[in-house]
């Protein structure tokens, strides 16, 4: 496999997926492993080439992971198999694929006694059969037909397979009886054969295929460090259900293990959540799961003829895995009145996509609990007559509150929206008319295609599953051609009279050619987009028709009660039924509870996936499967917008900042006029006032001159303000005992760091915009207000109020009215990180980060911010503090609290870096953020240490947004907590270790330890390293020695402060 090769088609062939689906979203990604073998199994496989094109983008995305997919030998052909073979894809003989209708019936003769012998009449075993073969029973009453293999051939009519059939299906067509009960017992064992005068059944016989080469390149891949992808189901299907998965999974897994035990093969689940797999513009949530080893037992027991017990076990594994990650329904209503019950259930606001396929599965996986339960067959019988009321009245079920709305609403609404859709069909009717020819075909053939896939298999249920494909399919061939024929009319047209004379004679012809290959395309993208629009308003429109409508208006209003009815009736069941499933139900809620005044909700475990975790574990788990889904989107950055001047905010305000975390140097927006204090002595007052007067002196002249924009003017102006911040920093710093730079944290040196600390990255692509400027003369170092603790908000944003302590409602502003803490200057920074509900607003608790003691405090409302500063940041370590062990308290009780207490765990990262996006403040930081935090992430990821926003794996980097910290005229600032030695290299000297080297990161002795006492050793940050004037190409040296070793690269140019615990020192 070419990697170029696999690039090049993916990013071609990705703009399909971005085409036909109107939202992919990855969730999990931040799970799959970015070194190693890894083999991934994804379920259901609902939309055939798709599915492989789709999970291959995502994890070349996502993960930067390359993937070899298991491809059907019968599918490598054509276009497909060229596709295969650029994306280093394994051909695998299937032998569903290559079984024939045999000739004759079969049926078991002693089905109780001897459930492996199967008889013929008309059959020709010796000459159609082979053993090691398979023989297909044909499906039936929506059931998947069974398969199994075949043994020993004792003659035409007579064959032994390997196991006994299971099943009620495959008994009746065997036997033909009707005393089998569900699980495929039979009730009367006294009798031992078939039904009488039953002839028997169809069935399909297929060769052995030998497997032995696909395994081997497998193997191959795998040892090597690569990646396999598989479907373990076998085929696509269209069941709302998994299919059983084949061996092969497990085989690949087990015998690259017992080939190489120590290769450190992981497998990955991936759940393909499609909804409305088949349809265009349609959405899909692609889950990643835990990954998981298998254990050396099963390995031994493979290795040592155990194989059909190893094998099962895996597939066990597996299976259990992948039901962690997908939605699973015995059939299809009952899988649309699950997703009508969770409609029912969450009333408050839109859900995200990912967060909908959690709930749905959780629905799921309750109702296959408490299928039996009166309770839920009650409810499921009144959710499936509310849907068909809603198909009687052709309306959806969130257009049922239309009902709410008075007469003349409803008609200026109507109304609107007509001219919405009338001034959306100038843009839409060209282009559907232009591609209506594709658009007919590929319906045409799809269906076809669909009718012919469900005519052959034995598991399809309506053939959708091959939809999908064929539709792209059929546009990538007609398209073209279809684009080149209007192209061609297009310069017949100009050729013969210019176009009706608009266009003039010399244009040539060639170029109208061209020409049309542009217009054509970009008007059938616009009625793409404007279409998607258009529909979404044309099906809004029926509900308000049938306001209008007196006898309809009727119909909705009682629809309307019924609903509301119904939604307590659910809300009620799962209030019922959930603690049965949940220990902690209401931890586990996915949203709040509909019935509760408080909203109450708590961030959720994972479902399946975890076990359970005390509150006061260190080993921290992931709490919510849906915050990982939550980041900010890759195409949704707001790096490059204020660079454009519509744009772009205004300059930064020279008024000094009411934000309790303002810092920054002389003429920034937080002015630290403690520094001014510390000149308690006459002299010192007599000298900065000079200094300033002769400075303002100056700057007058400079604007009174004609010339005043000249180059020496502006030299002089700023040595003058340079000098000036010199004097009161050297000050400041005689006065108040505050170390130098030098002392305060070690620089890097060539002959100890190695040349590296020298250069900049030559590898850094990520530019700032063209217009970037910041101020590169004044010094830096010290000119930063002193704090003691440090405490960020999570508010799921990456911009605020002007003053953060100005959002209403926030926790912030509850901290900017309370009393301040005994133990020092809290410094308060709002920051992206995500909420528990994962919403930028604040009706909800939220949670916030303690810092220099590296602590997480959840169930954050504003009434217990008071609490919160008496009882626990008052009583934090500081940083001026020794590094002491942390004894604070794990709970924080507030009487003023309607949700509960608050509880304080450990923070999992090593180091926590905060990078200022407050581009309402100043636009230069909103650009510089996301292009300085995509640069560290690309440094980070090969060590293995870059963490989502919602990724608590233990001992990685977390990289927040932050408001305004001061100083933005020099942006970009970043603030690097680390933990004491944080990957046990601050003394490595990188110089002597052998070219090429890096030193081997080592995992903290406090991870390793387990229960309490690990705890209660934590002393939190160590140091916080600030710097400013942060570029792109400075984040490689940034990782290398600023968050892995605690040194600093260009203290001269970018360090402005900051805290060592272990020594004792400050910047102030």
């Amino acid at each position: 496999m070419s990697d170029w090769k696999y690039d090049a088609f993916l990013h071609t062939f990705s703009i399909l997926v971005d085409l036909f689906f109107r939202e992919v979203h990855p969730r999990g990604a931040w799970r799959i492993p970015r070194t190693g073998p890894i083999l991934f199994v994804a379920a259901p496989h609902a939309n055939q080439f798709v599915d492989g094109l789709v999970l291959q983008r995502t994890l070349k995305n996502e993960a930067n992971r390359r993937v070899g997919l298991l491809i059907a030998e019968k599918s490598v052909h054509g276009f497909i198999g060229w596709g295969s073979r650029q994306t280093g894809s394994v051909p695998v003989g299937r032998a569903q694929d290559k079984a024939k209708p045999a000739s004759g019936l079969i049926y078991l003769p002693n089905p109780i006694d001897d459930p492996t012998l199967i008889r013929g009449v008309g059959t020709n075993f010796e000459k159609e059969a082979e053993v090691g073969g398979m023989i297909f029973l044909p499906s039936a009453k929506g059931i998947t037909g069974s398969s199994v293999d075949i043994a020993q051939i004792n003659g035409p009519e007579e064959i032994r397979i390997k196991r006994p059939l299971k099943g009620k299906l495959p008994m009746e067509q065997l036997t033909g009886r009707d005393d089998i009960d569900e699980k495929g017992n039979f009730i009367n064992k006294e009798f031992k054969g078939i039904k009488d005068g039953y002839p028997g059944t169809k069935f399909k016989i297929a060769p052995h295929i030998d497997q032995t080469e696909v395994y081997k390149a497998v193997f191959n891949r795998l040892r090597s460090g690569g990646c396999i992808g598989i479907f373990p189901e076998g085929g696509s299907h269209d069941r709302t259900e998994l299919l059983p998965l084949k061996a092969g999974v497990a085989i690949m897994a087990l015998g690259t293990l017992a080939e190489d035990p120590d290769c450190g093969l992981q497998i990955v689940p991936v759940g393909m959540n499609y909804f409305h797999a088949h349809k265009f513009r349609s959405r899909a949530v692609i889950e990643f799961g835990a990954p998981f080893q298998i254990p050396r037992e099963l390995v031994e027991k493979y290795k040592n003829n155990e194989r059909r017990d190893a094998i099962g076990q895996t597939l066990d594994m597996v299976h259990q895995a992948l039901s962690a990650v997908t939605v699973s329904a015995p059939d299809y209503d009952t899988l649309m009145c699950i997703q009508a019950a969770r409609r029912l259930y969450n009333t408050g606001k839109k859900l995200p996509l990912p967060m909908v396929v959690e709930l749905n599965r959780r629905l799921a996986v309750g109702f296959s609990k408490y299928k039996d339960d009166p309770r839920i067959i009650d409810l499921m019988n009144d959710v499936k007559d509310y849907n068909n009321q809603l198909r009687y009245l052709n309306i959806k079920d969130h257009q049922v509150n239309y009902a709410t709305m008075d007469l003349p609403t409803v008609i200026f609404t109507l109304l609107y929206r007509v001219a919405k859709l009338l001034v959306l069909s100038i843009g839409v009717i060209p282009g559907l008319v232009l591609f209506a020819p594709v658009f007919i075909a590929s319906k045409i053939i799809s269906h076809k295609k669909a009718k012919e896939a469900l005519a052959a298999s034995s598991v399809k249920i309506q053939g959708r599953d091959v939809m999908a494909t064929w539709k792209l399919l059929v546009a990538m061939a007609f398209a073209p051609i279809l684009y080149n024929f209007y192209s061609v009319i297009l310069a017949f047209k100009v050729y013969q009279d210019h176009l009706w004379g608009y266009v003039p004679e010399w244009v040539p012809y060639w170029l109208v050619f061209i020409g049309g290959w542009i217009v054509f395309p970009a008007i059938t993208f616009a009625a793409l987009r404007f279409g998607e629009v258009g529909m979404d308003i044309l099906k809004s429109l029926r509900p308000l028709v049938l306001c209008i409508s007196p006898t309809a208006s009727n119909s909705l209003h009682k629809l309307r009660e019924r609903r509301a009815e119904l939604s307590e009736k659910v809300v009620k069941v799962i209030n019922d039924l959930g603690p049965d499933m949940y220990e902690d139900f209401e931890h586990t809620r996915l949203i709040s509870d509909p019935t509760r005044e408080d909203g109450a909700l708590s961030s959720p475990k994972e479902a399946g996936i975890s076990g359970k975790t005390p509150p006061d574990s260190p080993h921290l788990s992931r709490k919510n499967t849906t915050k990982s889904s939550q980041a900010m989107p890759r195409n949704e950055s707001f790096s490059n917008i204020g660079a454009i001047g519509m744009f772009a905010t205004r300059p930064p305000s020279r008024s000094r900042s009411r934000s309790s975390s303002s810092g920054g140097g002389f003429g920034s927006g937080g002015f630290p006029v403690s520094g001014f204090t510390a000149l308690d002595t006459k002299e010192g007052f007599n000298e900065a006032s000079n200094k300033i007067r002769a400075a303002m002196r100056q700057r007058g002249q400079l604007r009174r001159r004609k010339s005043g924009f000249s180059s020496d003017g502006d030299e002089r102006e700023k040595m003058a303000a340079a000098g000036l911040m010199s004097i009161f920093g050297g000050a400041r710093r005689v006065l108040t005992g505050s170390a130098r730079a030098s002392e305060l944290f070690p620089q890097t040196r060539p002959d100890v760091d190695g040349e590296a600390c020298k250069h900049d990255c030559d590898s850094c692509t990520v530019k700032y915009p063209r217009h970037f400027k910041v101020e590169e003369t004044h010094p830096l170092y010290g000119n930063i207000k002193p704090w003691s603790t440090h405490v960020l908000v999570a508010t799921s944003k990456t911009d605020w109020s002007r003053h953060v302590e100005d959002e209403r409602g926030s926790v912030m502003e509850a901290f900017g009215h309370a009393s301040k803490p005994s133990n020092g200057r809290l410094m308060l920074s709002a920051s992206n990180m995500p909420t528990p509900n994962n919403r930028p607003d604040y009706d909800q608790p939220t949670t916030i980060l303690v810092l220099p003691a590296f602590t997480i405090i959840e169930n954050v409302t504003p009434p217990a911010v008071p609490s919160l500063i008496n009882k626990y940041i008052s009583r934090a370590p500081t940083t001026s503090d020794p590094l002491d062990p942390l004894s604070l308290p794990k709970t924080i009780s507030s009487s003023r609290s309607a949700v509960g207490d608050m509880v304080a765990r450990p923070c999992p990262h090593r180091v926590v870096v905060l990078l200022c996006s407050h581009r309402t403040r100043d636009a230069r930081c909103g650009q510089s953020a996301p292009l300085i935090k995509k640069e560290l992430e690309r440094h980070l990821r090969p060590l293995g240490l870059d963490r989502d926003l919602d990724d608590e794996r233990p001992g990685g980097v977390g990289i927040y947004f932050v408001n305004h910290v001061g100083g933005h005229k020099y942006s970009a600032n970043m603030l690097v907590y680390r933990r004491p030695d944080a990957f046990g290299i601050d003394t490595v000297q990188r110089a002597k270790l052998p070219p090429g080297q890096e030193p081997q990161l080592v995992k903290p002795a406090d991870e390793e330890r387990e229960g309490e006492g690990a705890e209660k050793r934590d002393v939190g940050a160590a140091q916080c390293i600030w710097l400013a004037r942060v570029r792109p190409e400075d984040c490689e040296n940034i990782v290398r020695y600023t968050i892995l070793q605690g040194k600093v690269v260009k203290a001269d140019k970018q360090l402005r402060g900051g805290f060592d615990r272990a020594k004792g020192v400050m910047s102030w």
